[in-house]
């Protein structure tokens, strides 16, 4: 017994001295006593309130800049990827074909078919029975009924051609230094004159619209849309506006109707019917009707041979719209500044016979040649009596104009363009549409000398009549 103590006391002074519990229960008391020197209290760090500020408020401003930069991305790289993946059908090529016959007859063939019915009714008829007939016309007297009946087929067909009328609204804002920014508006009458696939193009005059901002497009069933200007003509000061047709509804564009082009020009539509649509005695849908008391005056206007037709039909100044005749087909286009000083608010319009090729290269944005000359074509009577080379004779040439520049003078008769030969002011007209602007001619021309005309030949740099 005495052995196994000094055994044990051995081995703790062997041990440095360490004390072996016994059992387990002494074992656990003694690790506490000999760690208790390390237990510590874990205290939570403070929060240091500025520097949170300071990061969130870094945070929030990476995240604005971040949307601001992909904002600006995303506008400018949209076109892009909208082109790419859905592009644009390339807009049709818009033409207006050439004039056939009239429809319109002439007295002269109304008088033959009258004559030429009246014949083969008379091969079937009997003689008391064209008897009958003549004597029922004679004692028939037309009534009221009658007179509303035919105001009604006359309002029918304004009503179908106003389908292709459309109220143009130029909205624009000023502001001055003494009152607060307003907007001004103003209204006129365009006419729907072509579908180039993807847009609605509409004829209008460029006066009232030169100003706007914003030009609105209000249809026959009142749907209302944004137009673009297309292309101006200066001499004229029509323009073309472009309408998305995305932008329209089915419904509307079930409702509008393309313009029917007539005739102003084969055969004398003098004396003939028309009605006036648009808003011809300055309110919109207004109608008028009468008839065309002119149609062989030219207006005298740069490079163009344009008609003017008048009528008897009371308007208004401020007047804008079309002509149409009973078939439905434009004649005209309004336009109360070319009123003659003679007539006193007489509805004037600008024959549509001449202005199909402008409304074609102004529909194709196609610049037009300038090169800024009056004229007429010199008569054959003229040509020999007084021995007076055929041409065109300039009776002006424009201040400032491509013309002058080259040297034309008034009394000048222009024989030739490049190696074209010109007898008429209508083939001078005719030869300039088909050039362009910066293109460089040759003009021969005979000027009067002491006893004879002597020939010159002269060099014009053609400019523009057209602007977007």
């Amino acid at each position: 017994m005495k052995a196994a103590i000094i055994i044990k006391i051995l081995c703790y002074f062997k041990l440095g001295g360490m004390h072996m519990p016994l059992n387990q229960d002494d074992n656990k008391k003694d690790t506490l006593a000999n760690t208790a020197f390390i237990s510590e209290k874990i205290k939570q760090r403070p929060i240091n309130r500025k520097k949170l500020l300071r990061r969130t408020i870094i945070t929030i401003s990476l995240a604005v800049v971040f949307g601001v930069v992909a904002c600006f991305t995303f506008l400018l790289l949209q076109p892009v990827f909208t082109d790419t993946l859905y592009p644009e059908k390339e807009p049709e090529k818009v033409s207006f074909p050439a004039e056939s016959a009239s429809d319109e007859l002439t007295p002269e063939e109304m008088y033959a078919d009258d004559n030429e019915i009246a014949a083969t009714e008379a091969q079937y008829l009997e003689a008391t029975q064209k008897d009958q007939i003549d004597q029922a016309i004679a004692s028939y007297t037309f009534g009221s009924e009658d007179y509303s009946k035919m105001m009604s087929s006359l309002k029918g067909v304004a009503t179908e051609g106003s389908r292709s009328i459309v109220k143009i609204t130029a909205i624009s804002s000023d502001t001055n230094w003494f009152s607060p920014s307003f907007e001004s508006s103003g209204t006129a009458s365009g006419l729907i004159v072509a579908d180039s696939g993807s847009n609605l193009l509409v004829l209008a005059f460029y006066e009232a619209l030169k100003d706007a901002e914003t030009i609105g497009i209000t249809f026959c069933d009142n749907a209302k849309a944004e137009a673009q200007v297309n292309l101006v003509d200066t001499i004229t000061d029509l323009c073309i506006l472009s309408i998305k047709k995305s932008d329209l509804s089915a419904e509307t564009r079930e409702k509008i109707l393309v313009a029917t082009l007539g005739s102003s020009n084969s055969n004398s539509i003098a004396g003939l019917p028309v009605i006036a649509i648009g808003s011809p005695v300055g309110v919109q849908g207004s109608i008028a009707y009468g008839i065309v008391t002119s149609e062989k005056t030219t207006l005298d206007l740069p490079d163009s041979t344009y008609k003017l037709i008048t009528t008897d039909i009371y308007g208004s100044k401020q007047g804008s719209g079309v002509l149409i005749n009973l078939l439905g087909q434009v004649v005209g286009i309004i336009d109360m500044d070319k009123e003659p000083v003679d007539l006193s608010n007489n509805i004037c319009a600008i024959g549509i016979t001449e202005l199909k090729a402008l409304m074609e290269d102004l529909s194709n944005s196609k610049s037009r040649a300038y090169l800024g000359v009056h004229g007429t074509t010199v008569p054959q009577e003229i040509q020999t009596l007084q021995n007076v080379p055929s041409g065109a004779y300039i009776t002006m040439a424009e201040l400032g104009s491509p013309a002058m520049k080259a040297g034309i003078q008034s009394g000048d008769i222009i024989t030739a363009i490049g190696d074209m030969d010109i007898t008429s002011y209508e083939q001078l007209t005719n030869k300039l549409a088909q050039l362009s602007p910066d293109d460089v001619i040759s003009i021969t021309v005979m000027r009067q000398a002491v006893s004879d005309y002597i020939e010159m030949n002269l060099e014009a740099t053609l400019t523009e009549s057209t602007h977007d």
